[in-house]
């Protein structure tokens, strides 16, 4: 298994908050399979539970299929951190010690007007 990155879950926050301020609508999480790029905001509105941020790719919520999956070409897809197929390089880690796996933050220039809002 390639080498991953763990954060404290404080950590991870004060992170979303440097990249794009204190509107977690705003904050943008990078996909690891497909690429894809997406606000908290863009899964609230394909109706994703608020646990699938970061950990499942919004295309599941908006009828992707598999196509894009595993192929880092730009989505969305159907990856979930939650399946057989681990590939999250980040895991952020909770006051109990659990790991758990999640997206990347997006660049700041991949924010676009949300960034620091």
């Amino acid at each position: 298994m390639a080498e991953h990155l763990v954060m404290q879950h404080a950590d991870w926050l004060a992170e979303g908050e440097r990249r794009f301020g204190s509107d977690a609508m705003r904050w943008r999480f990078v996909c690891p399979s497909c690429g894809h790029v997406a606000s908290v905001q863009d899964w609230r509105n394909a109706g994703a539970p608020s646990g699938a941020v970061a950990f499942s790719c919004v295309g599941r919520y908006t009828g992707a299929d598999h196509s894009n999956t595993f192929k880092h070409a730009g989505g969305p897809c159907n990856y979930t951190s939650g399946g057989l197929f681990v590939i999250n390089r980040l895991f952020v880690m909770t006051a109990d010690g659990k790991e758990t796996p999640v997206f990347e933050f997006a660049e700041v220039e991949s924010a676009g007007e949300g960034a620091r809002a």
